[in-house]
């Protein structure tokens, strides 16, 4: 397939004239007259943000894993990268100095926010060059390299700053929405940067006189999150409405600079489509049990639905069916609270070693099915879906979720599926399908609304020993109402087991996700991905009995999704405070 527009990707211009731009996860370089664009092998994918070096020999990018971001180095004659970061650090937003040999970026590495640090490419030494409150993120030296400027955020209020060799600091330009992107022009007479706003983004200017002129460059138009690449002092590229755009400084109007990049069809959502899978039935109990509560999220439909008993044979559900007498059944009456279904987290990590007692406390956070690479998870799975040691169901990594490019577009801040205007241009309509497209989630960090009170729950006791939130994003990302489903994992934002759902529910709010929609990101959604649309994730005739009993009013507040009274695990309910009570009396006999 060829391509010939993109989605919130960047551009580059090398001193040859040379492009680089991300795409698709990938970097592409094209002629400086548009044209065929040709991926680079052995980049680490994803890969975005190039920035040629000043001799135009190699370039250095960022790479976004699952739990870090590194700053890579290409060189283009032998076509070999490097990783140049050190340690387990989020590193993004690297410049060149213009004498080639170092590279200065942002980093939170001291967990005092994001500050500027620079390497040394030679030695590999790294040093601080700033330590304010909040977060500096976006540096750009100035043509000669006399000259810093960056992006300054703390306290709800955004700077721009400038840092002049031997003289103080200088805030260009404050404000209460985010500013991004600075780039220099060549001679050092001006520095461009946008204005995001909620109606749109605009590319302004500081013109460095004395005083100061902060004007309008470039107005109207969908501007990607990028700076701009100044060929030199009268013409520029930038990237927006899915395209490259080049312009004079002094006209009014931009062209577009046509590119071709060729997609193999494997990158395409119709390759990763998810086959149905069947799902063994583990130590299932006799019997049938009726689940009565005021109403009930089936997971599929809209809103609530009220009045219906959930019948519930062995492990499954057979019927809902409306509320009448049942004189021959075991009612479970619960008629003041609210049943979902259980949660199911698709992309989790588990520890090496943990004891048994986890399985109560990962059910007690309402989590009844978990996706997990582990040695442990046939034995774990036959263990906890009997009533002695309950937990959640445990799918090894023959069941990790085949997940597509897209990934990637939710992993980083301003790479998402829908342009700044909401707008899917070509590269993300590749992935259009019937089945919902699938991202996987990760967006919880070290700032992520109500985290504190996570790791305070009673339940944190347990899982105190695994690792806790880093600052992963500069900015929180925010997620458009048209973008593609959501599929949730919890790998991405390093948390505890359980906590990292709730966490991960929480930070997909914040990101502007209803809570209908966040649920069915633990629900369906991810059902779907594993080929298990039919069998978890819903409140349904045919359904495994896996429901989650909450007293509040989830549809409405997501955080009510942890007030949570009770579960329902391979057709037998458990109370949540039984079950930490159980996980606390084992560690105890132990």
């Amino acid at each position: 397939m060829t391509l010939t527009q993109g989605t919130n990707f960047s551009v580059d211009v090398a001193s040859d004239g040379r492009l680089a731009m991300d795409l698709l996860g990938e970097i592409w370089i094209l002629q400086s007259t548009g044209g065929e664009a040709i991926p680079v092998a052995a980049v680490g994918a994803p890969a975005r943000r190039p920035r040629w070096a000043p001799d135009g020999g190699s370039f250095v990018y960022q790479s976004r894993t699952e739990s870090q971001d590194q700053l890579w180095l290409h060189q283009v004659d032998d076509g070999s990268s490097t990783n140049i970061s050190d340690g387990q650090f989020f590193d993004q937003h690297p410049d060149w100095h213009p004498d080639g040999e170092r590279i200065v970026y942002s980093s939170d590495r001291r967990d005092t926010g994001f500050d500027l640090w620079e390497l040394d490419l030679a030695t590999r030494l790294t040093w601080r060059v700033s330590d304010l409150p909040g977060d500096e993120t976006e540096p750009a030296w100035s043509a000669n390299g006399r000259d810093l400027v960056y992006v300054h955020f703390q306290g709800g209020q955004w700077s721009l700053i400038l840092r002049r060799r031997g003289q103080p600091e200088q805030v260009l330009e404050t404000s209460g929405t985010r500013l991004s992107s600075p780039s220099w022009r060549p001679d050092g007479s001006l520095i461009s940067f946008l204005r995001h706003a909620d109606d749109g983004y605009s590319m302004d200017m500081v013109i460095l006189a004395d005083p100061l002129l902060i004007r309008p460059l470039i107005t109207d138009e969908d501007f990607f999150v990028a700076p701009v690449a100044w060929i030199d002092r009268q013409n520029l590229l930038y990237t927006a409405g899915g395209a490259i755009r080049t312009r004079l400084f002094n006209s009014w109007t931009s062209r577009n600079l046509p590119f071709r990049a060729m997609v193999r069809r494997e990158k395409s959502r119709e390759k990763v489509a998810t086959e149905p899978r069947r799902l063994p039935d583990i130590e299932q109990p006799a019997g049938s049990l009726v689940l009565r509560t005021a109403r009930l999220f089936d997971g599929i439909g809209g809103g609530y639905r009220e009045g219906l008993d959930i019948i519930i044979d062995g492990g499954k559900i057979t019927a809902l069916e409306e509320r009448r007498d049942r004189p021959e059944s075991i009612i479970l009456d619960m008629s003041d609270l609210t049943a979902l279904p259980g949660y199911v987290d698709s992309h989790a990590s588990l520890p090496a070693e943990f004891d048994d007692t986890l399985g109560p406390v990962l059910l007690s956070y309402g989590v009844t099915t978990i996706v997990a690479n582990h040695s442990e998870a046939e034995r774990l799975d036959k263990l906890w879906s009997g009533k002695e040691m309950p937990g959640p169901r445990v799918l090894g990594s023959d069941w990790q979720v085949k997940l597509d490019w897209l990934t990637s577009m939710v992993l980083g801040t301003d790479v998402l599926p829908v342009s700044p205007a909401g707008i899917r241009y070509e590269s993300v309509k590749l992935s259009d399908s019937e089945e919902p497209a699938m991202i996987l989630s990760g967006l919880a960090d070290a700032r992520t609304r109500g985290l504190r009170d996570l790791l305070q729950s009673r339940q944190a006791n347990f899982v105190d020993h695994f690792p806790t939130a880093i600052r992963r994003f500069t900015e929180k990302p925010q997620l458009d109402t048209q973008s593609p489903a959501i599929v949730l994992g919890t790998t991405p934002n390093g948390l505890p087991p359980g906590i990292a759902l709730h966490a991960e529910f929480r930070a997909l709010a914040e990101a502007g996700l209803p809570s209908e929609r966040v649920l069915r990101a633990a629900g369906i959604h991810a059902a779907s991905a594993l080929g298990l649309g039919l069998r978890i994730g819903r409140i349904a005739p045919g359904a495994s009995a896996d429901i989650v009993i909450v007293d509040g009013d989830p549809l409405a507040n997501i955080d009510h999704a942890l007030r949570i009274v009770g579960v329902v695990r391979n057709g037998r309910f458990y109370s949540a405070i039984g079950l930490i009570e159980r996980a606390e009396q084992a560690i105890i006999v132990d």
